[in-house]
């Protein structure tokens, strides 16, 4: 058999494995975190929000935060899953957009996300 046929059976034979290989739980090409909508678009201190988006679960996301570019301020998440994530907004938060950033598994540094909140004030004022 040709020196290129064998290169390319060897090639097919590995990639017909990696199906599998996933199947049997192993973490071969691993994650990318990602948000993309949050619900609702606007809040104040203290209301409930959800954000959907890809590997948002507690083996992903180890922290959330708003942030305007200035400051930082954590927010308390409540549930998890693969594809959504529920958090309350921390209070003290000032009136504004802020974006959400995230601490993942593996990593120390704050990853900003492609998606904002509209920060309202609180209400009376």
């Amino acid at each position: 058999m040709p020196r290129v046929n064998r290169i390319f059976l060897s090639v097919v034979f590995v990639l017909s494995t990696l199906p599998f290989v996933k199947l049997l739980g192993s973490d071969i090409g691993g994650f990318v975190t990602a948000m993309q909508h949050v619900i609702p678009g606007e809040a104040r201190s203290g209301d409930i929000v959800t954000v959907t988006g890809y590997a948002l679960d507690d083996k992903h996301v180890k922290e959330l935060y708003l942030t305007n570019g200035d400051n930082d301020f954590r927010a308390e998440i409540l549930e998890q899953s693969n594809v959504a994530l529920r958090f309350k907004v921390p209070p003290k938060v000032p009136a504004g957009v802020m974006r959400l950033a995230i601490v993942v598994a593996g990593r120390d540094d704050v990853l900003e996300q492609p998606v904002f909140l509209k920060i309202l004030p609180p209400v009376g004022e």
